[in-house]
């Protein structure tokens, strides 16, 4: 018994010891928008930002079908420089493979999606509220 008890006990200090160690890696794409000393320093003191920043890339926006007619009525999406901090131009087309969401202009509403218009393909860029990715990002830290 007093050996089952030493071996649990360990075996729960090996684990605690194992996720106090887990350290984010940045996404390579934060680097476009971040220096790398600012990644630097959220690494070693802000990993729950660096969490964060790393799942926004990909769960912050939607790309969706919306048709012409109902895009017509839409802002384009427009990208961004965040060098100049200036936005140069509209967004024709998108690689979804390698979208940076950091490289854009765009509005989110507190409670209510927004949606932008990606060129003259029909498809548009729908953006969660402020509200509703809150959710999304506590549901997905409970998760993991």
């Amino acid at each position: 018994m007093k050996k089952i008890f030493i071996l649990l006990s360990s075996l729960v200090v090996m684990v605690q010891f194992a996720y106090s160690q887990y350290i984010p890696t940045p996404d390579t794409r934060l680097t476009a928008v971040y220096s790398q000393d600012y990644l630097n320093d959220l690494t070693a003191g802000g990993p729950q930002e660096l969490v964060y920043l790393n799942w926004y890339l990909d769960n912050s926006y939607k790309v969706v079908y919306a048709g012409m007619e109902k895009c017509e009525l839409m802002p384009y999406l427009e990208s961004f420089d965040p060098t100049t901090k200036t936005i140069t131009g509209n967004v024709e087309s998108i690689d979804e493979g390698n979208f940076n969401i950091l490289l854009y202009s765009f509005e989110r509403q507190y409670s209510k999606k927004t949606y932008y218009r990606i060129g003259n393909t029909g498809y548009a860029i729908e953006f969660e509220s402020h509200k509703k990715l809150a959710e999304n990002f506590k549901r997905y830290q409970d998760e993991n």
